[in-house]
C-alpha cells in the first residue's frame, strides 16, 4: 500500500479503517518517549465525497505530558487532511492546560487525551470537565494510555463519555490515522446534524412566529398557503427516510444473518473476532437493533400524520365545494394550535373536550372553513389565557372532566360539538369557560376592526371574515351567546347539501 498522498475512495477506505499495514510500524511501541521510524512515511489521506463541513480547518488538541508524544503524534497526522481540509494541532502537557484550550476552542474537533500526566487521573478528570461543566458532548476525545492499569479499560468506557480508548502500545501510524479520520467523520457527522437540527429549528420558529402574525392580522389564507408548502417540504425528506428506513432494515438484517451463519459455521472464530464481539457486545447489538429501527418507523409514521394534518387544513387543492369530514378539518386546527393549548408559566393546560355526533361528509369550502375554525379556537384561547389563574379542581369522580360539570368548572376548557340539525344542517358549537363579554362588546364582535385586544396583539377581521365566508360564502349562520363570567359560545350553522351564496 503506497503511503504517498494517498487519495482513496469511500468504499477504500471503510476497508483501510478494518485492516493495518502489514508493514506499519508501532509510534508508541515501548511508551518509552522515543520517536517513530520511517519519519518520512507519513501518509497524506483524503476522504472525497463527503458533505461539506462548516469548518475551515479540524482542530486537534493533543494532551499528554510527554513532548516526543506530541512531536510524534503531529509528524504522523501533518500531512493528513479529511473532506479536503487540514488538520490545526494545539498542545497541551497537563490537564490543567487541557481545560482551558478546550475552553478557549469550544469547536475542537478531536481531543487525543493521556490519562496519567500531572495526576495518576488528570486525563480523566479533563473529560468530565468539558462533558459536566462545558456541556461539550461534539468533540470526539480518544483517550491514550501507555499505563492501562492506572485505567482500566472496562470501568473507564462505562463511567466516562470517551469515545475511543486505545493504548499507546497498540496504536500503528495506519491506526493513528484510523482513529483520527473515524474520529473526524463522527464529528462532521454531528455537525451536519446539528446544522440542519438548527435549520429546522429556525424554521419552525420562523413558521410559528409567521403563524402567529397571520393569525393576529386574519389572514388565513396566507397561512393555508404556507402550511402547504411546509407540509409538501417536509413530505420530501419524511418520504425519504420512511422509505429508505425499510431498506436499511433489510440491509442490517442480511447484516445479522450473516453474523449468525459466521457464528454457525465458525464457532471458535479467531481471537480478534472474540476480543472484537466482546467489545462491542455483539449480542446485545443483535438483539437491540431491530427495537431501534421499530423507533423509527415509529417516528417516521408520526411525522407523515403531521404533514397529512397540515395538508388536511390547507387544503389548497380543495378550493371548491367538496364533501369534506367536518370533525378532521376541526382536529387538523386543533394540532396547528397544539402548542397554545399546552400549560406554561403563564396559565395551566386548556383542555379540549370533543363530542362529536354522526356527521356526513358536508359539502363546503373546506380550506375556508378551517379559517373558521381557526378564528374562532384562537380567540377562545385568547380569552382563556386572559381569564384569571383558576386552581386545580373540578375533576370528576372518574378522574375526567365531563360535559355536564363544564359551565361550572373552574380549569380552562373549550368545548366543541357537532350534531345534525332538522335533517339537512349541521351545527358546530365552540364554548369556552373564560370570562365571557358584555352585551355591548357582544353586538360588535361581528364588526369589521372591532377588537378588544391590547394594540398590536389583533385587527378585529377574525370574526368579521368568519362571518363573511359562514354566511356569504355557505349561506348559513354564525352565532355567539355570552355573558360576563359564564364563557362564549360560537354556533355555526351550515347546510349538508351545497351551501348557497347570498349577498349581504
Amino acid at each position: 500500500m503506497s503511503s504517498e498522498n494517498q487519495r482513496v475512495s469511500n468504499s477504500a477506505t471503510d476497508a483501510l479503517f478494518v485492516f493495518a499495514d502489514n508493514n506499519d510500524a508501532f509510534i508508541f511501541a515501548d511508551d518509552d518517549g522515543r520517536q517513530p521510524s520511517n519519519e518520512d512515511d507519513i501518509t497524506s489521506q483524503a476522504v472525497p465525497n463527503s458533505p461539506p463541513a462548516p469548518v475551515a480547518v479540524w482542530k486537534v488538541l493533543i494532551v499528554d505530558d510527554d513532548v516526543l508524544v506530541h512531536r510524534a503524534t503531529t509528524l504522523v497526522l501533518e500531512d493528513c487532511t479529511f473532506e479536503s481540509k487540514p488538520l490545526m494541532f494545539f498542545h497541551a502537557y497537563s490537564g490543567t492546560e487541557a481545560k482551558s484550550l478546550i475552553q478557549a476552542h469550544p469547536d475542537t474537533a478531536l481531543i487525543l487525551l493521556d490519562v496519567v500526566m500531572e495526576t495518576h487521573d488528570a486525563g480523566l478528570q479533563v473529560v468530565q470537565y468539558i462533558r459536566a461543566e462545558l456541556h461539550n458532548h461534539k468533540v470526539r476525545i480518544v483517550l491514550r494510555t501507555g499505563q492501562p492499569g492506572e485505567a482500566p479499560e472496562a470501568s473507564v468506557i462505562l463511567g466516562y463519555d470517551i469515545n475511543d480508548y486505545r493504548l499507546k502500545t497498540e496504536l500503528t501510524r495506519q491506526k493513528l490515522i484510523t482513529v483520527v479520520i473515524s474520529s473526524l467523520r463522527s464529528y462532521s457527522n454531528i455537525l451536519t446534524i446539528e446544522n440542519q437540527n438548527s435549520k429546522l429549528t429556525l424554521a419552525l420558529d420562523h413558521l410559528q412566529k409567521t403563524q402567529a402574525q397571520l393569525i393576529q392580522a386574519e389572514k388565513m389564507s396566507s397561512l393555508g398557503q404556507m402550511v402547504a408548502g411546509v407540509a409538501h417540504e417536509i413530505n420530501n425528506p419524511a418520504n425519504f427516510i420512511y422509505g429508505n428506513l425499510f431498506h436499511t432494515e433489510t440491509y442490517v438484517q442480511a447484516l445479522l444473518k450473516l453474523i449468525k451463519t459466521y457464528q454457525q459455521h465458525y464457532p471458535a472464530p479467531v481471537k480478534a473476532i472474540q476480543t472484537t464481539t466482546e467489545s462491542i457486545d455483539l449480542p446485545f447489538l443483535m438483539e437491540d437493533l431491530p427495537k431501534l429501527f421499530n423507533s423509527m418507523q415509529a417516528g417516521a409514521e408520526r411525522i407523515k400524520h403531521i404533514v397529512d394534518s397540515l395538508r388536511n387544513f390547507s387544503r389548497l387543492d380543495e378550493a371548491g365545494i367538496k364533501p369534506v369530514d367536518i370533525h378532521s378539518g376541526i382536529d387538523s386546527t386543533l394540532l396547528i394550535l397544539q402548542h397554545r393549548l399546552q400549560a406554561n408559566d403563564n396559565h395551566p393546560k386548556i383542555t379540549v373536550i370533543k363530542e362529536y355526533g354522526q356527521l356526513p361528509l358536508v359539502k363546503c369550502y373546506a380550506s375556508d372553513l378551517n379559517q373558521v375554525f381557526m378564528n374562532i379556537l384562537s380567540n377562545a384561547i385568547d380569552a382563556l389565557e386572559m381569564g384569571t389563574q383558576r386552581p386545580a379542581q373540578c375533576i370528576a369522580g372518574d378522574g375526567e372532566i365531563t360535559s355536564e360539570i363544564f359551565s361550572q368548572c373552574p380549569l380552562p376548557i373549550i368545548h366543541i360539538r357537532t350534531e345534525i340539525h332538522d335533517a339537512n344542517k349541521v351545527l358546530i358549537r365552540i364554548a369556552d369557560n373564560g370570562p365571557g363579554m358584555n352585551e355591548s362588546t357582544l353586538n360588535s364582535i361581528f364588526n369589521p376592526f372591532f377588537t378588544t385586544k391590547p394594540i398590536g396583539s389583533g385587527t378585529g377581521l377574525g370574526l368579521s371574515t368568519s362571518y363573511s365566508i359562514v354566511v356569504q360564502q355557505h349561506g348559513g349562520n354564525l352565532s355567539c351567546s355570552s355573558m360576563p363570567g359564564k364563557g362564549t359560545e360560537f354556533v355555526i350553522d351550515i347546510s349538508i347539501q351545497d351551501p348557497v351564496k347570498v349577498k349581504i
